[in-house]
């Protein structure tokens, strides 16, 4: 217990699925949570459990796509809650379409949120880090980024396999400044990002990812994750 005692992390996405899971891991282990998403009601939900525990949390309503508010949010949960140890880039959409049926709005929304989001929410934190020489910026991809192909995902897993070129060229670009950039890979959850939510206990769960965020955050500061790749045992991928 208390392994992130003293450090305030940022979860983006964390009113619901994995963000949630990974808040509330963290909160435990004795963070300051700051819960960034667009719906202030599930926002307020996740932190008032978190607080009923006795763990301490903030929320801020925003857009990650929108630099902005990106930037107000970071502002407003830095005064709540101080400076940002972790961040985690959790938010993310997934629309699994033929090439043929595929809409721009729908490519660009992927690409937005999926890229575009880590890109803003890691400008907004890091330049503090650098000054103290010391963070973590914690990626959540998909194993979706590492396997071969498969009909309808080319927009979706071409986001992911991006995240890993843009999370190993981040790790270099950063060592410098002993901030460790670390990018995890789930498989299949059975979070609301797929149908019927809760009805697949053989899938992994949102605390399966958030135990393996945890393993990340909790690691000596001399130790440097750089990519973890995991997926349920009844999974083909290897």
């Amino acid at each position: 217990m208390n392994a992130l005692q003293g450090q305030t992390a940022i979860i983006t996405g964390g009113s619901r699925g994995m963000g949630a899971a990974i808040a509330r891991a963290f909160a435990a282990e004795g963070a300051k949570v700051g819960l960034i998403a667009r719906t202030k009601a599930d926002l307020d939900a996740v932190a008032q459990s978190i607080r009923a525990t006795g763990g301490t949390a903030a929320v801020a309503v925003a857009d990650v796509t929108q630099r902005d508010q990106v930037l107000a949010a970071v502002d407003h949960l830095r005064q709540a809650l101080g400076p940002i140890d972790i961040l985690v880039n959790n938010a993310g959409i997934g629309i699994f379409k033929l090439l043929t049926e595929m809409t721009e709005a729908e490519w660009d929304a992927q690409f937005d949120l999926n890229l575009k989001a880590i890109f803003l929410c890691s400008q907004a934190v890091v330049g503090d880090m650098m000054e103290r020489k010391r963070g973590l910026i914690l990626n959540v991809g998909s194993m979706a980024g590492l396997v071969p192909g498969y009909p309808r995902g080319f927009a979706y897993n071409g986001t992911k396999w991006a995240l890993v070129g843009l999370n190993r060229c981040l790790a270099i670009e950063l060592k410098p400044y002993n901030i460790r950039v670390t990018l995890i890979n789930p498989g299949t959850t059975d979070t609301f990002f797929r149908p019927n939510q809760g009805q697949h206990p053989e899938w992994l769960q949102a605390e399966d990812v958030a135990a393996a965020a945890l393993f990340v955050a909790t690691a000596r500061p001399e130790v440097s994750l750089h990519e973890i790749a995991f997926s349920v045992t009844r999974d083909g991928w290897a």
